[in-house]
């Protein structure tokens, strides 16, 4: 009996370590690449595109009859609260205008006009599609997810045209994990009577 006893003392360590649960370790993404595809060739002359995203939520974006206008911008409804309603929910935003894509940072203000920063020159090797990989380090700093939503703009209406959800007038239901190695992806429906420049087809998101 205290032979048993003893063995059962002397095993006792290696058993209880054998039930002890490992936590996995998520790395933090390094970088993050749009990949973003249209039914036609981009007119980068009559369109605006622009990438928004958001730290804790779904960007608020004002859709037509509000016209679509970015920080410094000025709307023809001057009762219309941009800095109350949408900018309070963008953290940072991307925007394709003629062959530039420009990054711009939060917060916005009445006071100042954001700084756009020349991100990447867009060269229509593919005239279809927008892809664009950069440091997540210029995000800031993120919790778990990032929300985001892809839109067209026309440059004279300032009408949004199409964005990433399946309803006209909605707003994205998308985010993305930001640990390394996840991806989001979806397709978008074809909107009858809009420009083929303007009319996203499918999209994906990457995180390394």
């Amino acid at each position: 009996m205290k032979r048993i006893l003893y063995i059962l003392i002397v095993l006792m360590p290696f058993l209880t370590g054998c039930a002890k649960v490992v936590t996995p370790v998520f790395e933090p993404g390094k970088h993050i690449t749009f990949d973003i595809n249209f039914r036609g060739d981009l007119d980068t002359v009559q369109t605006r595109y622009y990438i928004i995203m958001n730290h804790a939520s779904a960007p608020q974006v004002p859709f037509a009859p509000v016209e679509f206008i970015e920080p410094g911008e000025k709307g023809s409804d001057p009762n219309e609260d941009y800095f109350g309603k949408y900018y309070p929910t963008w953290s940072h935003y991307i925007v394709l205008d003629g062959n530039t894509l420009y990054f711009v940072s939060s917060p916005y203000t009445y006071e100042a006009i954001p700084t756009k920063e020349v991100l990447a020159i867009w060269n229509a090797y593919d005239p279809k599609n927008i892809l664009l990989t950069f440091d997540m380090s210029k995000l800031g700093t993120l919790g778990n997810r990032l929300y985001f939503d892809v839109i067209t703009v026309d440059k004279e209406t300032k009408m949004v045209k199409d964005n990433l959800s399946p309803l006209n007038n909605a707003l994205s239901p998308y985010s993305i994990f930001t640990i390394s190695d996840t991806t989001a992806a979806g397709s978008d429906e074809m909107i009858t009577g809009t420009w083929e420049a303007r009319d996203i087809i499918n999209w994906r998101v990457l995180i390394q």
